[in-house]
């Protein structure tokens, strides 16, 4: 690579809804080699889904020292610098950042990513199938673990270099060029949840930090939770608000066509 380059991998404490990050592995490639390293769990404010455990093995037992996503995000963004990036399924990874970068309130770093799920698609197109332990496999590659964040950032870097070497280029623009569309975190921050005016005041509470009682429910009736709102956002054209539950002290998902009132905390 003729730039240095940052290949990272995320996991996640879910498989559905708007994921929250788990555990942010990466390194930076310099000449060819490892520089440098970046590894750290993230203590997630929704308990982890199980299936999620099954694929990658993490559970509350191994984040006893973890930070919240807010303090890692500052840090992975103070390492990366300005450098750009890489990733397997590059959108995915970005979606997980970009909800994280949201909900903490930080600018993202702003580099593109190189894809190599695009590249090993055009480039190694005999693979029975273009998933990262497939290629690595098909690549006869070294065995070691998969769906570990530092691990499959190291294994992305391989397929980049083995996409490189069939393309005969090792110049990074040159392979982003090829990944099509260039994706960046900033352009995966999710969406603003449309909202009525009635609702409106949601806003200036995640901004500010300010309790409200949300009336929520269906015609049978409205339930009355009080709530402290994080994020609002659109998501399969339908828009959500995340909010800590004041009763539960758990962080929960809200249906916004199901908030029939907001009254402000007085």
């Amino acid at each position: 690579m003729d730039r240095p380059l940052i290949c990272l991998d995320t996991e996640t404490a879910n498989l559905r809804g708007a994921p929250f990050l788990l555990e942010l592995g990466a390194v930076r490639i310099v000449d060819g080699e490892v520089q440098d390293q970046f590894e750290e769990f993230v203590l997630p404010p929704v308990p982890i889904d199980p299936e999620a455990t099954q694929i990658h093995g993490i559970s509350e037992a191994d984040l006893r020292r973890a930070a919240p996503a807010a303090v890692v995000l500052q840090r992975f963004a103070t390492w990366v610098g300005g450098d750009w990036m890489c990733a397997h399924n590059a959108g995915f990874d970005a979606r997980v950042l970009g909800f994280e970068f949201a909900r903490a309130g930080l600018n993202p770093p702003g580099a593109p990513f190189l894809d190599t799920l695009k590249l090993a698609r055009r480039h190694i197109p005999e693979s029975p199938d273009h998933k990262l332990p497939t290629l690595c496999q098909h690549l006869d590659l070294e065995p070691g673990d998969f769906h570990r964040a530092l691990a499959d950032s190291v294994w992305c870097w391989k397929v980049l270099e083995a996409c490189a070497a069939r393309a005969g280029n090792h110049s990074v623009a040159a392979l982003l060029a090829e990944c099509g569309t260039p994706v960046t975190i900033q352009a995966y921050l999710p969406e603003p949840a449309r909202m009525s005016p009635r609702l409106r005041p949601l806003e200036a509470a995640a901004r500010d930090g300010n309790q409200v009682t949300l009336h929520y429910g269906g015609d049978g009736g409205a339930a009355r939770l009080a709530v402290l709102p994080r994020l609002l956002y659109e998501r399969h054209k339908k828009s959500y608000l995340e909010a800590e539950c004041l009763q539960s002290g758990l962080l929960k998902t809200y249906l916004l066509e199901r908030v029939q009132k907001v009254e402000i905390a007085g």
